[in-house]
């Protein structure tokens, strides 16, 4: 029987550090695809930059993703160059403020997509295609993996403090 010591690994069998570098540019690399096409879409569609909807949806998603661009790079520099307990301490607060406030958007996309798909079954010339089966899910998971993620980044944090609490120090 193998035994997973889960203070020191994450994801099964891949050491803290390097799964929480891993997170980090997962996360990074997510929010830089995610701002870089909704700029393209921006970019793309000049005519409608004056209408409300398209502010309400387009605006709002680049800033929440640019935040979390922000912050997984934060992160990362974090856990390369400044390993601190303190710097790692406050990067663990702060990601948990963006991992909060993407949970709380992904949580409004599904209330607005199941809002949307009411309005659609009583007035369907309104509308188009509504991915409600896609939407629902992806956000779910999205918010699953945030949590996890969150978790991973404290368990390495956590564990960071010790060694740096318990380190023997030596007098001259």
């Amino acid at each position: 029987m193998i035994t997973i010591d889960r203070k020191n690994s994450c994801c099964l069998f891949v050491p803290l550090k390097a799964g929480v570098n891993i997170i980090l540019f997962l996360v990074f690399a997510f929010g830089l695809l995610k701002v870089t096409s909704y700029v393209r879409f921006l970019i793309s569609y000049e005519s409608s930059k004056n209408s409300i909807n398209f502010v309400y949806n387009v605006y709002p998603i680049i800033v929440v993703y640019g935040l979390i661009v922000i912050v997984a790079a934060f992160g990362l520099y974090v856990t390369t160059c400044a390993n601190t307990p303190n710097m790692l301490s406050i990067y663990s607060k702060v990601f948990y403020g963006i991992i909060g406030f993407f949970i709380l958007y992904s949580i409004m996309e599904i209330v607005e997509a199941i809002t949307l798909s009411i309005v659609c079954t009583e007035l369907s010339y309104l509308c188009g295609q509504n991915h409600l089966e896609i939407i629902i899910p992806v956000n779910i998971v999205l918010i699953i993996l945030s949590l996890y993620f969150a978790t991973v980044i404290s368990t390495y944090v956590r564990k960071r403090k010790d060694e740096y609490i318990n380190r023997p120090i030596y007098a001259f």
